[in-house]
């Protein structure tokens, strides 16, 4: 099942639960991994609302794994990744989610610095409703431009007041927030993310938004070697409810980040993989000086690419609790296609 298919269930009766930005993301993986989406600040990571699962184990067992059943099985799946067996079933907690108010806020690449150091004052103080993207993007006709995408699902109208300082900031060379139904927000990544292209990308979490940072994306998005829609960096807002999780409550191994990085590029031509790679690889390593804090799991590349230093990093100081679950549900490392903790 995908987001879609979730969405589209639950929004017949006017609820949702946090779910990725793109339609056609299984519902599974994302989970399993944390799960972020833009109700994340408001009602937590989808593997917070995560009430119980059924679960096959390298073992054969069909297990309940939930607060009251396995809860250590529980605890390692919201946030270790597909380490643990196969999720047959979720139960999901849901939450009311009416039409809401989103869309870009563009404006010229040259006013960057200005954008982002706004935007990340305003997340600062920013109600639990709002969900806020920082992105370098390439407008239709491929112009380099800077955006911020508000995702607002309070009351509409106390969301057009609360939204003003961003709207008005600038001015912006264009302004597409408007009111639509929590079902079509994901149209914006869809397009970028469209089938048929090459991608490759590459991430790390971040526990503020410097100037060093910022001038080190903008230098690097300059570089991009393609101008198609999946080509950019977005920066997504953690925080709210996401850091009010005690630490220790489940695997997801972030809850102290400010903000998530994601460095994408999308294209079509096999001759254009080593360039496009580098260019994905040259903006991470310049961010690197000012992204302690490691990598969301969901974003990751094969282990062959990221390194199993890179991958213990994903899950932080989970990792030893998380083996050793490892050894005792898959000693024999059966599920290891994934961003793979090894069993002891």
């Amino acid at each position: 099942a995908t987001w879609r298919d979730l969405d589209r269930a639950t929004q017949a009766h006017g609820l949702a639960t946090t779910g990725g930005i793109v339609s056609d993301t299984g519902i599974a993986g994302l989970t399993l991994g944390g799960g972020f989406g833009i109700l994340m600040r408001k009602h937590g990571l989808a593997c917070d609302n995560l009430l119980e699962a059924e679960i096959v184990t390298a073992d054969g067992r069909i297990r309940k794994a939930s607060a009251t059943e396995e809860p250590d099985l529980f605890w390692a799946i919201r946030g270790g990744g597909g380490n643990f067996g196969v999720v047959t079933s979720f139960t999901y907690r849901v939450h009311p989610v009416g039409r809401i108010l989103w869309g870009p806020i563009i404006h010229p690449v040259d006013r960057a610095g200005d954008v982002l150091r706004h935007y990340q004052k305003f997340m600062e103080g920013a109600p639990d409703e709002l969900q806020a993207y920082g992105a370098f993007l390439f407008g239709p006709d491929g112009s380099p431009v800077v955006a911020i995408v508000p995702a607002w699902i309070g009351p509409v109208e106390e969301g057009l007041r609360v939204l003003r300082p961003l709207r008005e900031f600038g001015p912006p060379i264009a302004d597409l927030v408007q009111e639509i139904a929590y079902t079509d927000h994901r149209a914006i990544f869809d397009a970028a993310y469209q089938r048929g292209f090459r991608n490759y990308w590459k991430s790390n979490m971040l526990d503020s938004l410097t100037d060093g940072a910022i001038e080190a994306l903008a230098g690097e998005f300059a570089k991009a070697p393609s101008k198609a829609a999946g080509t950019g960096i977005a920066l997504e807002a953690l925080g709210g409810a996401v850091a009010r999780v005690k630490p220790d409550d489940t695997a997801f191994a972030h809850r102290g980040a400010a903000y998530s990085v994601i460095i994408t590029t999308a294209w079509k031509d096999p001759s254009g993989d080593a360039t496009s790679r580098a260019w994905v690889r040259g903006v991470w390593e310049a961010l690197r000086p000012f992204a302690p804090q490691g990598v969301y799991v969901n974003y990751m590349q094969e282990e062959a690419d990221e390194g199993e230093g890179r991958v213990r990093a994903a899950y932080g100081a989970k990792y030893e609790r998380l083996a050793a679950l490892k050894g005792k549900y898959d000693p024999g490392n059966l599920f290891h296609s994934t961003q793979n903790i090894r069993p002891t």
